[in-house]
Formats: C-alpha cells, sequence, structure tokens
C-alpha cells in the first residue's frame, strides 16, 4: 500500500508512511478526555481536514482551548484577565501536557496496539545552542516516535510525529471535517480505522495567521528558516480560494487576530501595528530570501506532491498576493 501510494504520488515512502503515523495520532488525540476543548488548526488541517494544499503533512497543531482549564481543572487563570493570569495558564497548560495527557496519549496508543514513546520536549536549539524552553512558552510540544519500516536514514523525514498544543488559541470559525490518511483513501477497505471527524478551524483564519506568523519572523533578531518555506507554499494555495477572498473582507476577523496574537502571544521586538494591510510584509527578503529557499528545494523533494512551483515564481506570486492585503481597507 505504501509503495502503491508512493508512486501515484510520486512522493517518497517514508513520507506515506509519517503521514499515516501523524493520521493515527490525530485521531487518538480527539479520542482523549479533553476532546470536547480540543480543535485541530494549522497548516496539515488544510491538507488533512479541507483539501487545500498538496503537502505531506508533517505535525499536528492543536488548540486545547483555555476552557478545559477553567470548567474542567478549576484553574481561575485560565480567564486571562491580564497578563499574570495568561504566564500562569501557560505554565499549568504545560504541566498538564507534559503530565496528564502524554500519559493519557501513550495508552490511548497502547490500547489500540501501538507501544511507542512519547516524548515531553523540555529544550530547543537556539542560536547560542540548546537551551531548557521557558516553563511558561506555548504551545507545548509532545514527540511520538514510531517504528519505521524504513531504514533510509531520510534526513527530511524523521520517524516521529510533532505535536504541538497550545492552550492560547482561538477556537472561532471551526467546522467539523472528515479527516483520513493518504492510505485509507486509496484503501478504504483495509484502512478505514484512521478515519475520524473532527473540529478543524477555518482556513480564513489560518490564511491570515500564516500571513502575520511570517511577518513578525522576520522582525526577530535571528528569524527562523528551517521548515518555514511551508507557510509561503500554503500561502499560495490558499490566496485564489474563497477563505482567502473571505478573509481579506472580513475587518472583524482581521482585526480580532491581530489583537489576540498582540496579546497572547506577545514577541519583544515585534511590533504588532506592522500586521495591517498597510505595512505587512511576507515575502522574504535578501539574505533571509536565500535560506527560505534552500529550505523550500528541500521540501519539496519529501513533503509536496503534485507539480508544486520554483521559488521565483512562488515569490511572485506571494507578491501579487501581498498587493492584495494592500488593497485591504480597515
Amino acid at each position: 500500500m505504501v509503495n502503491r501510494i508512493s508512486d501515484l504520488k510520486n512522493i517518497d515512502q517514508e513520507s506515506v508512511e509519517k503521514d499515516w503515523w501523524v493520521t493515527t495520532v490525530l485521531k487518538a488525540l480527539f479520542e482523549l478526555s479533553t476532546s470536547k476543548y480540543t480543535y485541530f488548526k494549522g497548516g496539515t488541517s488544510l491538507s488533512k481536514g479541507w483539501n487545500i494544499i498538496n503537502r505531506f503533512s508533517e505535525d499536528i497543531d492543536i488548540a486545547l482551548y483555555r476552557d478545559f482549564f477553567l470548567i474542567e481543572k478549576g484553574v481561575a487563570c485560565a480567564r486571562c484577565e491580564n497578563n499574570n493570569q495568561i504566564k500562569m495558564l501557560r505554565k499549568a497548560s504545560r504541566d498538564f501536557v507534559h503530565g496528564e495527557l502524554k500519559n493519557e496519549l501513550e495508552k490511548k496508543l497502547e490500547s489500540i496496539g501501538f507501544n511507542v514513546k512519547v516524548e515531553a520536549v523540555t529544550t530547543h536549539m537556539t542560536a547560542e545552542g540548546e537551551k531548557p524552553i521557558d516553563h511558561d512558552a506555548d504551545p507545548t510540544v509532545l514527540l511520538v516516535h514510531y517504528p519505521s519500516i524504513f531504514n533510509s536514514g531520510h534526513s527530511y523525514v524523521k520517524p516521529v510525529v510533532k505535536i504541538e498544543i497550545s492552550c492560547l488559541s482561538m477556537k472561532e470559525p471551526f467546522e467539523v471535517k472528515h479527516i483520513s490518511s493518504l492510505i485509507s483513501d486509496e484503501f478504504k477497505d483495509d484502512d478505514g480505522e484512521t478515519m475520524t471527524d473532527i473540529a478543524t478551524i477555518s482556513p480564513s483564519r489560518t490564511f491570515l495567521e500564516k500571513a502575520f506568523l511570517l511577518n513578525e519572523e522576520y522582525q526577530r533578531r535571528h528569524p527562523r528558516t528551517l521548515r518555514m518555506s511551508r507557510h509561503l507554499y500554503d500561502l499560495e494555495k490558499l490566496m485564489d480560494t474563497e477563505y482567502a477572498r473571505s478573509a481579506l473582507q472580513n475587518v472583524l476577523l482581521y482585526t480580532e487576530i491581530v489583537e489576540h496574537r498582540k496579546k497572547f502571544y506577545h514577541v519583544g521586538g515585534v511590533d504588532y501595528s506592522l500586521d495591517m494591510p498597510d505595512k505587512i510584509s511576507f515575502c522574504p527578503v535578501g539574505e533571509i530570501q536565500n535560506r527560505f529557499r534552500s529550505d523550500y528545494e528541500n521540501m519539496k523533494s519529501s513533503f509536496i506532491y503534485g507539480n508544486p512551483l520554483d521559488f521565483d515564481a512562488l515569490l511572485k506570486r506571494l507578491e501579487e498576493l501581498q498587493n492584495r492585503f494592500r488593497q485591504m481597507v480597515l
């Protein structure tokens, strides 16, 4: 089955295998005790839930809405009435995800036949080397290490499913969408157990969030580029959809997302007023453009199926999209 999908989609066998594991882990996450407050978001939701992009599913972005902590756990700071409460909620969420949720996910995967390791990520790489992640960092990251049937040592596709769980995300707008793996799409009778229906964030919001994320990233002292070109690809695929058109006409949604990012995800040195349509800049320029180009070429070889644009054509399209943002009046 893996070989068949690999040939059909013209992608690596490791990518097909990882897509199956991403789908399996995603389904398990929505069968935990937190499922009532859980929402699927980010780039992977664009392919899995909305079938908008032809990009392989690399990781899972989850919103664990803060009402879970307020209602189910009695954590008063989940009201997020001030910065101190937001910081306390981030700490409470990190402790919960790395403790109870991690353990519950391991047991859920074991109950369906997979004895895999779920790792709580506590360090990250910085310009100064590996450093501990702050206790109040959000999102919180889990890694599901799965046993690959391949042994190619592929540099870009690792046998790990990365899960990012945020307690600060917005939950609306969303719809319940059908989720399936590349394998189950082709072999429904043989792999139906990976299919599920889950609450999935609207592409209109994801579209705006990706544009804001890139614009804010370029303002950092050390902008990230590794695996970041996926956001450029996603924006281009979204730009001519009804969701992008709707987003650029929805003043309320636009301003709500900017204000939410400023309040809940504030990063020192980032000017959130630059997310406004007349100032936003999500096209990479200068030295950082070369780094994005290199990352995009790596991603094309393993994560994109179909016929992706070359990098220069992609940039030209994004310049056109940026002009569309400029025409929006708030």
